[in-house]
């Protein structure tokens, strides 16, 4: 099976049109509520911001 990573510009008619086809099929998944949550907040200006992967490390190990 071959995998092909192609850019569709959903701002077009023809871009809708192929992304709700893709969707009709089942081929393009939509988020889950918890994605959606996770962006929703990233968008909202929430999030953990890390300067360093050191610092990323730490914050996961306190979690």
């Amino acid at each position: 099976m071959a995998t092909y990573t192609i850019t569709i510009n959903e701002r077009t008619k023809a871009g809708k049109s192929l992304v709700g086809y893709l969707r009709s099929l089942g081929v393009i998944d939509e988020p889950n509520d918890t994605t959606l949550a996770a962006i929703s907040e990233i968008r909202n200006g929430g999030g953990t911001r890390c300067d360093s992967f050191d610092d990323y490390l730490k914050t996961v190990s306190s979690l």
